[in-house]
């Protein structure tokens, strides 16, 4: 057996494929005996019946054995195939917002969660790809606050990318972009907006959990948190609020994380994670994986 060869296959082929012994060699004829002398009478050996058998069903049992052996590592999955292709669309133009390095922690985040394969595209254009329905979750990890809106291309396929039953996500200030497309803030459930919404200083407050059941929250209690807290968001879609927090600024309690249907698809909107300790945060970067899982799957790893 050589280095990295599984020592059970090989075992087990050593078994069912050994040779036999080569055959004694006969010894060579001797001169034909006359028939007046006497032969050496030939001995019958006897096999049991029972000894046959049993080898039989030996070899039988062996050679099953490899072949289940062989046959499952054959049909086993490759660990890449299992995992959630991930778009991570980004690109900033508000100067409070370190969007480059965001992006990069966020694919650091999912990626060595183990369970999804992230792409970062840097174009909102890619919206209008074709290849979109290849991807199971879309990560809107941008603030276009100044810049034009999508294309109308780019438009219509982010919106049948969703209904259609992709998943999307939207994180921080995902939520004031495209000002003027009044269907993104339908999507997003709520959206900052320019003179409405805002929040306080960066600092300290606890984020309140509360639907413990949900996938995305299941089991996880208040925590903790330095970050931005985004307050008078707008918008009156129906939407599941998993987490939210006071806000000093509003005076009232503020949705933070929430969840909606759109067509198919399933929408996680996450306003927190403003900065990059923000995002280092481990109950924030929980909700971040869930968040993508259940987008993409309906269902969420614990």
């Amino acid at each position: 057996m050589t280095t990295g060869q599984n020592p059970v296959l090989c075992a087990v082929a050593d078994i069912v494929c050994r040779p036999s012994p080569p055959p004694r060699a006969l010894d060579a004829p001797a001169a034909m005996t006359p028939p007046t002398a006497r032969t050496r009478p030939f001995r019958h050996v006897e096999v049991h019946p029972m000894r046959n058998a049993a080898n039989a069903i030996v070899r039988s049992l062996v050679l099953l054995l490899a072949v289940s052996i062989i046959g499952s590592v054959a049909a086993r999955p490759s660990a890449a195939a299992d995992k959630i292709k991930v778009l991570v669309v980004t690109g900033f133009d508000v100067p409070s917002h370190v969007w480059e390095e965001s992006a990069k922690l966020v694919h650091a985040i999912l990626d060595q969660s183990g369970r999804f394969e992230v792409q970062i595209s840097q174009d909102k254009e890619v919206f209008a790809s074709p290849t979109l329905s290849e991807f199971g979750a879309i990560v809107l990890c941008y603030g276009f606050w100044n810049e034009p809106d999508p294309s109308d291309a780019a438009k219509a396929g982010l919106i049948a990318y969703v209904k259609k039953g992709g998943g999307l996500v939207a994180l921080h200030f995902a939520s004031a972009s495209f000002q003027s497309w009044d269907e993104y803030g339908k999507l997003l459930g709520r959206q900052w907006k320019k003179g409405i919404g805002g929040h306080g200083p960066y600092g300290a407050f606890t984020v309140n959990v509360k639907n413990a059941d949900h996938p995305i929250t299941k089991g996880m209690s208040d925590f903790k948190t330095e970050d931005e807290l985004y307050a008078r968001l707008s918008g009156d879609e129906p939407i599941d609020v998993l987490a939210s927090a006071h806000s000093d600024w509003s005076k009232a309690v503020e949705p933070l994380v929430f969840v909606r249907p759109y067509g198919e698809g399933r929408v996680v909107h996450n306003v927190l994670g403003h900065g990059l300790d923000s995002k280092r945060n481990a109950d924030y970067q929980k909700l971040l994986i869930r968040g993508v899982e259940w987008a993409a799957t309906g269902k969420a790893t614990e």
